[in-house]
C-alpha cells in the first residue's frame, strides 16, 4: 500500500515541476536550436588535446574562450595570441572577411564536418554571441583554416565556424517565435 503512495506522489509530481519551471510538455518533445555551452582552457595546447579546439589551433594561445552551438558546428572561439595565423592547415583569403565561394570550397573540403557539404550550404550567418566576442568581428577573417574564419587583432586569435543554412535558420525561426 505504501508503495502506490510513493507511485502516486511521484506521478504527480512530475507534472507540477515542469509548470513551476516554466516548462511543458511539449518543450521536452521539441528539439532546441538555440542552445549552446561555453568551455574554457587556460591555453590552446590544452585546448588541443582535450579536442575542445581542432589541431591547426597555434600554440602559445592563453585564456580560451568557446562557445559551441549545441545542435550543430556553429563555434566562436578567441585566445590571447599575438603571433601569425599558423600556415600548415590555414590560408589567406582575397578579400577579408569575405571569402570567396572557390576558398570557402576548398576550406571545407578539408575539414570532416564540413567536407559532405557544398560551400553554399553552409550561412556566413554568426548567431552565437558572447560578451568577449567583438560584434562584427568575423567580418575581418583573414584566413580560413579548415572551417573556421580566422583573423588575429590587438593581441587575440578570433574564430568563427559557421553553421548549416538549414540550422541557423531554424535557430532565427525560433527567436522570432519566443
Amino acid at each position: 500500500m505504501m508503495k502506490k503512495k510513493y507511485v502516486a506522489a511521484a506521478l504527480m509530481a512530475a507534472p507540477l515541476s515542469l509548470v513551476l519551471s516554466g516548462c511543458s510538455v511539449s518543450d521536452l518533445l521539441v528539439d532546441k536550436y538555440d542552445e549552446s555551452t561555453e568551455k574554457t582552457a587556460k591555453t590552446s595546447e590544452e585546448a588541443v588535446s582535450g579536442e575542445l579546439l581542432p589541431t591547426w589551433v597555434p600554440k602559445g594561445g592563453r585564456d580560451v574562450k568557446l562557445v559551441q552551438r549545441n545542435t550543430g558546428m556553429e563555434r566562436i572561439f578567441v585566445m590571447d595570441y599575438s603571433g601569425e595565423v599558423p600556415g600548415e592547415q590555414c590560408f589567406p583569403i582575397k578579400s577579408t572577411g569575405h571569402p570567396s565561394e572557390a576558398e570557402l570550397k576548398k576550406a571545407y573540403a578539408s575539414d570532416s564536418r564540413t567536407k559532405d557539404f557544398e560551400a553554399n550550404e553552409i550561412s556566413a550567418t554568426r548567431t552565437l554571441e558572447a560578451d568577449w566576442w567583438p560584434e562584427g568581428a568575423e567580418n575581418q577573417t583573414t584566413d580560413l583554416c579548415g572551417r573556421f574564419w580566422v583573423h588575429v587583432a590587438d593581441g587575440k586569435l578570433y574564430a568563427f565556424a559557421p553553421d548549416a543554412n538549414s540550422t541557423v535558420k531554424s535557430v532565427q525561426q525560433e527567436r522570432d517565435a519566443s
